[in-house]
């Protein structure tokens, strides 16, 4: 997104937005095509396509947080470091 960006997280930006469409203004804010991959190589694609989000990796099992947040994208994976959910800004 071209002129567009966030702080980096933390601490968590999200403005009025509650869905990820509304972080990138319409842009990209999900990745099914990255379900399944290293987690290395997800985490280089999204950053590459937005540098203000931070990639936080956790495993499968982690709860995460609840917090809605525009400038983070969880990867959660599996013992073998692949990405096991659809990546997404929040």
């Amino acid at each position: 997104m071209a002129g567009y960006s966030w702080p980096k997280y933390p601490p968590c930006a999200r403005a009025s937005c509650t869905e990820p469409e509304c972080c990138t203004q319409g842009g990209m804010a999900v990745w099914a095509e990255l379900q399944g991959k290293q987690a290395s190589e997800a985490k280089a694609a999204i950053e590459k396509q937005y540098p203000w989000v931070t990639v936080v990796i956790l495993p499968k099992d982690d709860p995460g947080s609840f917090d809605f947040c525009c400038n983070r994208v969880f990867l959660f994976i599996n013992s073998n470091g692949q990405v096991v959910n659809v990546p997404q800004i929040g």
